[in-house]
């Protein structure tokens, strides 16, 4: 009897030791894992950094035009303001027909760059024109013009930018300028010093414009 039982322990302990050597290779396999994947999270990681220094660099990248010309205006005008250029979103070709009404069919080459944010007003349009459709776009531009004057709902700070707003044509070129931004002290001294000042702030960009046009 005794023989048998020692014989049962023997059995018991045997399977006891086989049952539990698949667990510790198993708990060795999962912590190996575990050890790879943090490893495969590390050597991961600069690779998302990269990612998104590469979109914050497409996002801040300028505006471009077919034209040699409408570029050299418009790096001249955003670096005449610097800071104060506000206009940041580009404005495509349906923005550009279905907001302002003009046609694709009007333009060889195009910039325009409106606000992010809608609290803001501040746009630059510059246009190539199609030989004949100058005064098409200059008239389109216009009369948005007036409709944001006399039906838009705008922000009180925003009418003495639209009020200074110009719309400029020049050989073949046509151009809208809404960047004069009041300055602080103007706008508290009332409408019609803020007027005065968004006036002279929208002339500098008018003057660089009409600078590479003067014979």
């Amino acid at each position: 009897m005794k023989k048998k039982t020692y014989v049962l322990a023997a059995v018991l302990a045997a399977l006891s030791l086989s049952a539990c050597a698949p667990a510790s290779e198993s708990g060795e396999q999962a912590t190996a894992d575990m050890e790879e994947s943090a490893q495969q999270d590390t050597t991961e990681a600069p690779e998302t950094e990269e990612d998104t220094q590469d979109s914050e660099e497409a996002g801040s990248s300028q505006a471009e035009a077919s034209d040699e010309k409408l570029n050299e205006i418009y790096a001249a005008v955003k670096e005449a303001y610097g800071e104060r250029y506000i206009p940041s979103m580009e404005l495509d070709s349906e923005m550009l027909e279905n907001i302002y009404g003009i046609s694709r069919d009007w333009y060889e080459a195009c910039i325009a760059e409106g606000p992010m944010i809608s609290a803001h007003v501040e746009t630059f349009m510059g246009f190539k024109a199609v030989s004949g459709h100058e005064e098409d776009i200059a008239a389109a531009l216009y009369d948005y013009r007036d409709q944001q004057l006399t039906d838009g709902m705008q922000y009180p700070m925003n009418l003495p930018k639209l009020e200074a707003s110009q719309v400029l044509e020049e050989d073949g070129y046509v151009f809208f300028v809404m960047l004069g931004s009041a300055d602080t002290e103007a706008e508290e001294q009332g409408e019609e010093a803020a007027l005065e000042s968004a006036k002279a702030n929208n002339q500098i960009g008018v003057d660089v414009i009409e600078g590479f046009f003067a014979e």
